[in-house]
């Protein structure tokens, strides 16, 4: 059967659910939050699967169309409406305080599930409906107020999601100027690290000397969960402007020796908190590494996104600094000063490298890092090899990190290794150099 006959098929059955139940009526006759309500009812009673992937296309569409306010009380009765119900909670507890044991736990987990986990299960079986799904969690965790509802809400998309996309459905696919222009806008789209300035310069970035791989999803197969943009090199880059430059001829004159990762995106928004960079990264250097044999060192040239707003609040190693210096950087701090005023500076030149490595090793949340990008590389059993300074002179780099940019290094053999120190004891692995910045 082919795709046309098939969407046919599916669209005569989807509208004969809906004739059959009588339950779509002309929106103006009737509330709409009542009538999405009746809707959601039907679904969760229903049993044939046609008529219950019309109803799920009704919802989504009725959602898609509908106001913030109602939308947002659409929130609220998945919340208080679709809650689980205590009387079987409690009755199920009891069941199990009766008699411990493996079948009663799992008559309290059943209890415990609330009927709006159906709902939304259900939901996703109608065409477009996982990415429909992803897109509501988007508009939830942008509500103006951080309030219970919406915290309950989303651990229940969260928990669906984290089965959806873990790593068994996601598929690595190298992403080139052949692929689809579909997928090719999504990449300047979603670009978020160094942005894509058009046509030529996303080709630029898919040349010979360059790769870019993505985790796809069947569900929604023309847009990339996450895309790692790889320049192939020969030594350890220190800039970003040599990465993003136009190719030279005399780049191919001898193999290339290093991959150097200089930009991984999360597409979705509504996909928050499900991780898919430590998977793609890890495959991508084994994919590397046997497609490219010579390529011995995998790298990263990584932002440094929290330094400046770390050094506004005045961390207590400028204390340390000597008048002259945190002249230099409250001036700094006040208005970001341009590249040529950095590099030809006598003080911030030395001073801002060893402040950004005592950022890297010292400012810690919760004992981890302060720093998301350090925690990421690091968590993932990466080594933080050098502090690069002036490394991204574009207008973001110099006010997020006044154009520092770190390197990481991905030793396969050292991977397990340091990533446990990292998760047990709370160590960061980093080479001698970066330590002397700071001692």
């Amino acid at each position: 059967m082919n795709t046309g006959t098939l969407k046919n098929l599916l669209q005569k059955l989807s509208s004969f659910g809906l004739e059959t139940l009588e339950l779509f009526k002309p929106r103006h006759r009737q509330d709409f939050t009542a009538s999405l309500q009746t809707l959601c009812q039907s679904l969760l009673g229903l049993q044939g699967e046609a008529a219950s992937i019309a109803i799920a296309e009704e919802i989504i569409r009725s959602y898609q169309h509908a106001s913030a306010s109602d939308k947002t009380a659409f929130f609220n009765y998945l919340h208080d409406g679709l809650a689980a119900d205590p009387v079987k909670v409690n009755a199920a507890i009891k069941s199990y305080q009766a008699a411990p044991g493996q079948a009663t736990l799992q008559l309290l987990a059943r209890a415990s599930e609330s009927p709006r986990l159906d709902l939304l299960r259900t939901l996703n079986t109608a065409p477009g409906g996982t990415m429909a799904l992803i897109s509501m969690r988007e508009e939830l965790l942008k509500l103006p107020r951080l309030d219970a509802i919406r915290n309950v809400l989303d651990a229940d998309f969260a928990q669906l999601f984290l089965a959806w996309f873990n790593r068994g459905f996601l598929q690595l696919r190298r992403i080139d100027w052949q692929t689809p222009a579909l997928i090719l806008e999504k990449l300047i789209e979603y670009e978020s690290v160094h942005e894509i300035k058009g046509w030529p310069d996303l080709r630029r970035r898919l040349q010979q000397d360059r790769r870019c791989y993505g985790f796809f999803h069947p569900a929604i197969p023309d847009v990339p969960l996450i895309f790692v943009e790889v320049a192939l090199t020969h030594g350890i880059s220190t800039s970003i402007k040599e990465l993003l430059q136009p190719a030279s001829e005399a780049s191919d004159q001898k193999p290339f020796d290093t991959a150097v990762f200089y930009s991984i995106n999360n597409c979705l928004y509504g996909l928050r908190g499900v991780s898919f960079g430590n998977f793609l990264i890890k495959q991508v250097v084994e994919d590397l590494g046997i497609s490219n044999p010579l390529i011995r060192n995998f790298v990263t040239l990584s932002p440094v996104p929290g330094f400046m707003k770390w050094l506004a609040g005045k961390p207590e190693c400028l204390a340390r600094c000597s008048p002259a210096e945190q002249e230099s950087v409250a001036i700094m701090l006040k208005n970001p000063l341009p590249q040529d005023m950095l590099q030809n500076h006598p003080v911030l030149s030395l001073l801002l490298p060893r402040l950004c490595a005592e950022y890297l090793l010292n400012a810690k949340s919760r004992q981890k890092p302060l720093d998301a990008v350090a925690r990421f590389h690091l968590g993932n059993g990466a080594r933080l090899e050098r502090v690069n300074w002036l490394a991204d002179a574009s207008a973001n780099g110099l006010q997020q990190s006044a154009g520092m940019m770190v390197n990481y290094v991905y030793d396969k053999d050292a991977l397990a290794r340091n990533h446990e120190a990292y998760e047990q004891r709370n160590e960061i692995v980093a080479s001698q150099a970066v330590r002397k910045l700071i001692a």
